[in-house]
C-alpha cells in the first residue's frame, strides 16, 4: 500500500534513529533575517534535524505573514516558541562555543573557515556538555567581520562553483544535517575544557581594552576595532576557561595598581 504522508500506526521513517541528547544544547541564531519564507523554512529544517532552539536577532516582521506558517509546515511550534531578540549579545547569553558561518574569504587575517562537515564534528563534541550556537548572517550581506571575529570557529559549505551561493534556508539545512549525523555517533568524547560564557568573554575584552588604553597602546592607524579583532583571534584559538580569565584579571588588576602608584607619584611631584 502506498503511504500518502498522513499519520498512521504502521507508518515509519525509512531509517529510524533516536534523537541525540546533545542537540538540546545547540542554538541556531539568525542575525537580522529578512524574509518570512526563509524563517519558516529554517524552522522546518531545524526541527527536522532534532534541534529545538531558534533565535532571531532583529528580524523583519514574519509572525503575521502567511508564508512563514506555510513554509514551517510541521514545525509551527518552533515558530511560536522561537526567541526574538533585539541584539546579538542577548542571543549569545549563556553560549560557550560559537560557530559563525560564511560564504566568502575575509581579506582580514581571520582564521580559515572549516567545512560544514568538519565544523559539525567540533559542534558535536562541544555540545556534549556545553552550550553551543551556530550563527547565520543576513541573506544579502551574511555576517560582518566584527561578528566573525567573535566566533571560536568559522565554517563554510564547499561548492563546485564560485556563484551563486546557497540561500539562508538551504545553508541552515546543510549545517544542521551534518550536525545531526555527527551527533548520532555514541562514542563522542566531550572536549574537556569548559569555555567561559560569551557574555563574560565580552566583559573580559572590555577590561582588557581599558587596560591597553591606560598603558598608552596605540593601534595601527588608530583602529581599535582592528586591534581587538587580533586580540579576539588569539584567544578564540583555544578558548578561555573561567580560571584563565581569573589569571588574566589578576595580571590586569596588578597592572592597574602599578599605574595608580605611578600616577600618584607624578601628581605628588607636580604639586611639590
Amino acid at each position: 500500500m502506498t503511504n500518502n504522508g498522513s499519520d498512521s500506526a504502521d507508518y515509519h521513517r525509512a531509517i529510524d534513529v533516536s534523537i541525540p541528547s546533545n542537540l538540546d544544547n545547540i542554538r541556531v541564531i539568525l542575525f537580522e533575517p529578512q524574509g518570512p519564507l526563509n524563517i519558516g523554512a529554517v524552522a522546518r529544517s531545524v526541527k527536522g534535524m532534532g534541534l529545538s532552539q531558534l533565535y532571531l536577532v532583529n528580524p523583519k516582521p514574519f509572525l503575521d505573514c502567511r508564508e512563514t506558517w506555510y513554509m514551517s509546515h510541521g514545525a509551527t511550534d518552533l515558530i511560536r516558541n522561537c526567541h526574538i531578540v533585539e541584539c546579538l549579545d542577548t542571543a549569545l547569553k549563556g553560549i560557550q562555543f560559537l560557530v559563525g558561518t560564511t560564504h566568502r574569504r575575509r581579506k582580514e587575517k581571520l582564521a580559515r573557515p572549516k567545512t560544514a562537515r568538519d565544523a559539525a564534528k567540533e559542534i558535536a563534541r562541544f555540545s556534549q556538555d556545553q552550550q553551543v550556537a551556530i550563527l547565520f548572517g543576513r541573506e544579502d550581506f551574511g555576517l560582518s567581520t566584527e561578528h566573525v571575529s567573535r566566533c571560536h570557529l568559522t565554517a563554510s559549505i564547499p561548492m563546485a562553483v564560485k556563484n551563486p551561493s546557497l540561500n539562508l534556508a538551504q545553508a541552515v539545512q546543510i549545517f544542521v544535517y551534518e550536525i545531526f549525523l555527527e551527533s548520532l555517533d555514541n562514542k563522542i568524547e566531550p572536549v574537556g575544557l569548559q569555555n567561559t560564557n560569551m557574555d563574560e568573554i565580552e566583559r573580559f575584552y572590555q577590561r582588557l581594552l581599558t587596560l591597553v588604553e591606560r598603558v598608552g597602546v596605540k593601534p595601527r592607524n588608530g583602529d581599535w576595532k582592528y586591534l581587538m579583532r587580533s586580540v579576539r583571534r588569539v584567544f578564540s584559538r583555544t578558548g578561555l576557561e573561567n580560571r584563565d580569565i581569573g589569571t588574566l584579571d589578576l595580571i590586569f588588576s596588578s597592572a592597574h595598581r602599578y599605574i595608580d602608584r605611578l600616577e600618584k607619584l607624578q601628581s605628588d611631584q607636580d604639586s611639590s
